[in-house]
């Protein structure tokens, strides 16, 4: 079936942002004398920073009473927000403009607070997506299915006429639990991790040769 529909994430696909969100994280630890490290943050990224959050306390081995939890994340943010330099990935946006002028929707889907993606992004560049869901929209965070089953029925499409384009194993395993296709670019964990995607993605524009072959029923289409 063609595709209609392409669900983006935001870090990791669209913008090279996660170092800065470890970054934050670990200054947070280390102001209380903990440490944590990236690649736990990796492999968890698309959580909510609640749900996050007590794994990387266990890591560290402090404690952080959970009525303090709010303020920590909060504290978090802010400090991401102040260090974040925003570095697109090579042909994103433009990969979003092409994808528009062919008439396929385009939404952007990340687990990350509403301010902290508006940090990310202009209002121009927000301008490129026809929805856009954040972790401030969703009830239940990645890996469950709510982020895109929310970003797709809001496109208006069915699941099978939509694609998400992850980078992250809770991404992944978010878009396979909604039942829609999952196209995933490692460009912050190595292969290894991002096993149950249905399609590999060298470069985001990779995706037009995908998006080609569905139009053609799928033939040559080579699983991940």
């Amino acid at each position: 079936m063609p595709v209609k529909g392409i669900l983006f994430d935001l870090d990791g696909v669209i913008v090279d942002t996660l170092h800065y969100h470890f970054l934050a994280w670990q200054e947070m630890f280390k102001r209380k004398d903990g440490e944590v490290k990236e690649l736990t943050v990796l492999i968890h990224e698309g959580r909510s920073s609640k749900e996050i959050l007590p794994i990387l306390i266990k890591e560290s081995g402090i404690q952080i009473p959970e009525e303090k939890w709010n303020d920590f994340i909060e504290e978090k943010r802010k400090y991401y927000r102040s260090i974040v330099k925003v570095i697109f990935y090579p042909d994103a946006l433009d990969t979003v403009r092409k994808l528009r002028k062919l008439g396929i929707k385009c939404a952007l889907v990340t687990a990350c607070a509403k301010k902290n993606m508006e940090k990310a992004l202009t209002s121009e560049q927000r301008a490129l997506f026809n929805i856009i869901v954040t972790g401030d929209d969703i009830p239940r965070a990645k890996p469950n299915p709510d982020p895109y089953e929310i970003a797709q029925t809001q496109l208006g499409y069915k699941k099978e006429e939509c694609l998400v384009v992850e980078n992250a194993p809770l991404g992944i395993q978010s878009a396979k639990a909604a039942g829609i296709r999952c196209a995933v670019i490692a460009t912050t964990l190595p292969m290894e991790y991002l096993k149950g995607a249905d399609f590999y993605l060298k470069k985001l524009p990779d995706i037009f040769k995908y998006i080609s072959l569905f139009q053609n029923h799928s033939e040559g289409l080579q699983p991940f």
